[in-house]
């Protein structure tokens, strides 16, 4: 016999028993349950943005629900700025855009160290392609991510891109933003 984790399905009265739901079953049967996707600190964890590990979970859904339990499962739902993406790309860049939305918030970091990650781990290796379409994407987040977005963008030397954001703001508005651009 080998190592490793063995269940043995109970019988019932109408035949075998359910086999056990891991996690990231669990996961995917709850986003597609909200029609929605992962993110929180358990995205940002995998983003390399923070070293915590989240006891809750959080799901960006467009018809956000109160907080629950679903089976040993904390979860919480947040607003989705965008409709639940068809493809893995388009997932990436809308938790890029959820953790520069979340940029005071994210645990175990300052706002300066997260702004800092996700502009020289993520933003700065993205395609042009792909800093088109997270432009696009991010006209529904609110000013104050989309002003971050285009600080980043001038940072990473895409004048044209950070040009467009900003037309989006409205002029007179004022940010106490968490983090200094040099």
């Amino acid at each position: 016999m080998e190592k490793g984790a063995y269940y043995r399905p109970k019988q019932s009265s109408l035949g075998l028993g359910v086999l056990p739901v891991y996690q990231d079953e669990q996961l995917n049967y709850l986003t597609r349950k909200l029609d929605g996707y992962l993110t929180g600190t358990y995205i940002y964890n995998k983003m390399s943005l923070t070293e915590q590990v989240s006891s809750v979970i959080t799901i960006a859904a467009p018809q956000p629900v109160r907080p629950f339990r679903f089976k040993k499962l904390s979860v919480e739902c947040v607003k989705s700025y965008a409709d639940t993406p068809d493809d893995e790309n388009t997932l990436y860049l809308l938790r890029l855009l959820d953790a520069i939305k979340d940029l005071k918030y994210i645990p175990g970091t300052t706002p300066q160290q997260a702004y800092d990650r996700i502009f020289a781990l993520h933003i700065s290796q993205l395609s042009p392609v792909n800093l088109e379409k997270i432009v696009s994407l991010a006209i529904n987040y609110p000013p104050r991510v989309r002003k971050i977005l285009s600080d980043m963008l001038k940072k990473d030397n895409r004048f044209d891109l950070s040009k467009q954001l900003v037309n989006t703001i409205c002029p007179t508005t004022r940010f106490d933003l968490p983090y200094k651009t040099i």
